[in-house]
């Protein structure tokens, strides 16, 4: 593995942008940080200034250059990894949807073979479970004649076939009154996610208290917030123990939308996700997903009733776009580097450039759009 020392950055750490900063990658990790660092036998890249941050992690994408998770084959996951690696995505959750149980566990198999194999782009964390336990008024695009009740034996068979290997799986809160369902889940380290739900307020934070941590593309699959019934959103607002998952495409969420959520949660609560699928990257015309036809005409995503499915996102975008609102680019990397991995529990090795992380950096020009990707110290992209 060469030993790489990027010189010359604009280099955001956790805690200060450094400028005219050194970064020295080793075996794959982050061994030095700082000024004048010079290295013997290192591949030196003079970075001239450009901004230098922690590799992004999507933690909800379905798929893109023509792929989807539910295709369960290494092609169709080893593509969507370089894809996402070419826009500055490090690391990924690859997302099943509401299909048969079969073909759930057809996906999580092939998402534990995957990551035995090893992709070209960016990493597998593991698993994103998108259903089948959600409801039918908010399913979104996910197919209602697969929908299920929270059950603990399709769970077990589920992480049975991924091995372990589920980050995430999403709950409609109001269907787990008593919460055994997500406590059963939180016990074997798998976090839980709310949405597609017709929860209330009070139902959306019964689950936050079960020990739920996440919710699923906020404003959209959930009932949204009323003076007099604060709904799902309400919760998601209010509640600092979840972070909120964010699909900042402009089309998902009205701009003085995102302004809100910012200004309501916080930087550090907010999870800019793609929800992208087979559609991103190729551009208009007819797709599927989650066995449904989507119709994408002008970059929007939608079945034939007009449902918005999922996205033709990529998370430079979605920083770019965050950024046009006036949000720093400082805070803005947070949400998608930091906070992904905080909230999916890999920021031990993940999320940020400290010393002794993976290396995963992306180096961006001027304008926020990638002109380099490393992965476990690897230049896996250039433009």
């Amino acid at each position: 593995m060469r030993t790489l020392l990027l010189k010359h950055g604009e280099i955001y750490t956790e805690a200060e942008i450094l400028y005219g900063g050194d970064v020295l990658i080793s075996e794959g990790e982050i061994r030095k940080i700082g000024k004048d660092l010079t290295v013997e036998n290192a591949e030196v890249i003079d970075l001239k200034g450009k901004k230098v941050v922690p590799g992004f992690i999507d933690i909800h994408i379905h798929g893109g250059v023509g792929y989807d998770t539910m295709d369960a084959t290494y092609e169709a996951l080893n593509n969507i990894s370089v894809h996402l690696a070419k826009h500055g995505v490090t690391s990924f959750c690859p997302t099943t949807m509401t299909m048969d149980v079969s073909d759930i566990l057809k996906a999580l198999r092939n998402i534990k073979e995957t990551m035995e194999k090893g992709v070209k782009g960016a990493n597998i964390l593991g698993a994103y479970v998108e259903g089948p336990f959600i409801s039918k008024e908010h399913k979104g695009a996910q197919d209602e004649k697969y929908i299920l009740e929270p059950n603990k034996e399709i769970f077990d068979q589920f992480y049975e076939a991924a091995e372990g290997n589920i980050k995430v799986i999403i709950l409609a809160p109001e269907k787990d009154p008593s919460g055994d369902f997500i406590k059963h889940v939180i016990k074997k380290g798998v976090k839980v996610s709310l949405g597609h739900t017709s929860a209330s307020y009070e139902e959306m934070k019964r689950g936050v208290d079960y020990g739920a941590t996440i919710a699923v593309h906020t404003y959209n699959g959930m009932k949204g917030f009323h003076h007099r019934e604060p709904g799902a959103l309400g919760e998601v607002f209010l509640d600092d123990r979840i972070y909120g998952e964010l699909i900042c495409d402009f089309i998902h969420s009205h701009p003085a939308a995102v302004k809100l959520l910012v200004k309501i949660k916080g930087v550090d609560k907010i999870i800019l996700i793609s929800d992208a699928m087979a559609a991103c990257g190729l551009g208009d015309g007819e797709y599927s997903l989650g066995g449904q036809k989507v119709y994408v005409k002008n970059g929007e995503a939608r079945l034939e009733n007009g449902t918005l499915a999922g996205s033709t996102l990529t998370l430079d975008k979605a920083l770019q776009n965050v950024t046009s609102l006036g949000i720093s680019l400082f805070d803005a990397v947070k949400m998608v580097s930091e906070n992904p991995a905080k909230a999916i529990g890999v920021f031990d090795k993940k999320g940020s450039i400290s010393i002794g992380k993976d290396a995963d950096i992306v180096v961006l020009d001027s304008d926020l759009s990638v002109n380099m990707t490393i992965v476990n110290g690897k230049i896996i992209y250039t433009k």
